[in-house]
């Protein structure tokens, strides 16, 4: 994060901030808290990345769904292209337990195997939906000769559509299961670099991404960045608000709750990307590690987090998020698909959101004014090349809001997109924009909130935990 966003943040925090606390006494009941939201476009950021949303899967999910990633699958398909441009990322900690064949599926292939079979479909379904690939191959059972005739394959057969390689998932954590005890940086670098070589010499017109980490250890992005940055394209690490799901005291409240790590952890990562000028990514995140926490990770709560954290990263200089998910036993995904119905849960609303109100435009200060501590809500805007705005408010409080958009410029009209659901614990009847998916997959808009102002300010009232696009031209 440059400075001058840095000074912007920490003077919005100083004069309001939007987490708890006991500062003033809440309003009564059914009456909503006014906020005031300066929108300044004449100080422009750098852009969203235009393939900022993304969908993380484990390898495995070849072996256990074939259907899955499959080009046959058109609800799926649908689902996606409604997102516009992003990522598809292939790893998890499958990754570092699936051995590659080489050969095609069949009846007697073996549990645990990526077969030529799995690429084929992949590369099919990445060209269906325009989404290139970050592909994991195994480090966790260390075989370079294999890993470079695996990359090979995929290279030929996904051709363009294949964004990056990485080598192994959450290799920090190696020490735990996958390597002796005093396993550590340098051991994994000479690992990497092997099949780096390896792999190089087999197809060179391949790139890298690493190191694929655990949330919150900045230090071996930076010694990987520092001895790797002449060898990679992309820098990625992974993040989740809060975990395991077996913690019976985590609820939906705990990922409504600002991570007081987050912040620290992205500026790190922006730091590092800036200084050796190579892109980062989240490459796999979402709210509750260990597959999801039902009745947390599948509920509405879970889509306000979700938008939330977007905008954190982009505002962070990221050049997207990967949102891990699966079948249905992924209480997380934004995807998923059970006994070959494919539904989309609460927070592929959100992703749908922050294409609507972010994807394609450049960051611009939503400085909140009000000195409260209370008010658990955020902010979020950007500007357009046609001179428009959008001004994404998210509430995730108990009480209603009215904010008093102030512009620094006279706009006519306004065109607002809510995110709603019947409670922040819904897990079924989320909308956007007050239309959900058909069963096609395919989306629209249905319905919008239009107002004539002529002027530049004007009040949008947010109810408890929700949130709303504005378009402001």
């Amino acid at each position: 994060m440059n400075r001058k966003w840095l000074a912007i943040i920490i003077l919005a925090i100083s004069l309001t901030g939007c987490n708890k606390g006991d500062l003033e006494i809440k309003p009564p009941p059914g009456q909503a808290v006014a906020i005031t939201v300066n929108v300044n476009g004449s100080t422009p950021g750098h852009s969203v990345s235009p393939a900022f949303e993304g969908l993380s899967y484990e390898t495995g999910i070849f072996d256990e769904n074939p259907d899955f990633l499959n080009e046959n699958n058109t609800v799926f398909i649908q689902l996606i292209k409604n997102l516009g441009t992003g990522v598809l990322r292939i790893g998890g900690d499958s990754s570092d337990e699936t051995t590659w064949t080489g050969n095609k599926r069949n009846s007697s292939t073996p549990a645990n195997s990526l077969t030529t079979t799995d690429i084929d479909h992949l590369a099919a379904f990445s060209k269906a939906v325009g989404w290139p690939v970050i592909f994991g191959l195994n480090l966790g059972k260390f075989d370079a000769d294999t890993a470079a005739k695996e990359a090979v394959y995929i290279d030929k057969t996904l051709k363009s559509n294949l964004y990056v390689l990485q080598s192994g998932n959450e290799p920090d954590v190696f020490k735990l299961k996958l390597r002796d005890p005093d396993y550590n940086f340098a051991k994994y670098q000479t690992e990497w670099n092997h099949y780096f070589s390896s792999v190089k010499k087999a197809t060179s017109n391949v790139h890298f991404a690493g190191p694929d980490v655990t949330p919150f250890n900045p230090g071996w992005v930076s010694s990987f960045a520092g001895s790797e940055h002449g060898n990679i394209h992309l820098i990625d690490s992974h993040y989740y608000a809060t975990g395991p799901a077996s913690n019976a005291s985590i609820n939906y409240n705990n990922i409504l709750t600002a991570d007081p790590r987050l912040d620290s952890y992205l500026v790190q990562l922006s730091n590092i990307s800036a200084k050796y000028r190579i892109p980062y990514r989240i490459s796999e995140c979402n709210s509750v590690f260990g597959g999801g926490k039902p009745g947390v990770s599948d509920t509405f709560a879970s889509a306000l987090w979700a938008l939330d954290f977007m905008w954190t990263v982009a505002e962070n200089n990221g050049q997207g998020v990967n949102f891990h998910g699966g079948p249905a036993r992924f209480a997380y995904t934004p995807i998923t698909m059970d006994n070959g119905q494919v539904t989309a849960r609460p927070e592929y609303y959100a992703m749908l959101a922050f294409r609507y109100g972010a994807v394609g435009g450049k960051l611009i200060p939503a400085t909140i004014f009000n000195p409260r501590d209370f008010n658990n809500c955020t902010t979020h805007a950007c500007s357009y090349p046609d001179g428009s705005y959008a001004v994404t408010l998210i509430n995730k409080d108990t009480e209603s809001f009215s904010f008093t958009i102030q512009l620094d410029k006279t706009v006519n009209n306004i065109l607002v997109y809510r995110l709603l659901a019947p409670t922040i614990t819904s897990t079924t009847g989320t909308s956007f924009a007050g239309s959900g998916v058909n069963a096609d997959g395919s989306f629209s808009p249905a319905s919008s909130e239009q107002k004539t102002i002529n002027g530049k300010s004007f009040v949008v009232n947010v109810p408890a935990g929700s949130a709303a696009v504005v378009l402001v031209k």
